[in-house]
């Protein structure tokens, strides 16, 4: 396994399991709807993460939209002051950058060798 998609795992794991984690039982109620699409999100990341370490050809650009995904919902967190927010934000744009460059590097590769 590439170290450049080990390297994108790592975040595109942990944003996953943290919106997994969103619907645990918390002081202030959630609305219904956002806990239920982000446990939706965070599914996804996790099958995601899955396909970008078995280097299937689906891995990358499903990383890369559940990165970009997170990326804007973090942005409407911070926006809304909503706890969380900068720490979502910081790592589902690492997984973003990370994902991304696993992807260009795994295209010149593949191009390098035909």
């Amino acid at each position: 396994m590439k170290t450049l998609r080990i390297l994108a795992i790592i975040p595109l794991t942990l944003m996953s399991l943290m919106n997994v984690g969103y619907i645990l039982p918390t002081d202030p109620k959630h609305n219904t709807a956002v806990a239920i699409g982000v446990l939706a999100l965070g599914v996804v990341g996790l099958g995601a993460a899955y396909g970008l370490a078995r280097n299937t050809s689906w891995g990358v650009p499903a990383a890369v939209t559940v990165a970009a995904v997170n990326v804007a919902a973090a942005i409407i967190a911070l926006v809304n002051d909503a706890e969380g927010a900068t720490i979502g934000l910081v790592v589902s744009t690492l997984a973003l950058l990370l994902s991304f460059a696993a992807g260009a590097r795994r295209h010149t590769a593949t191009t390098a060798a035909v």
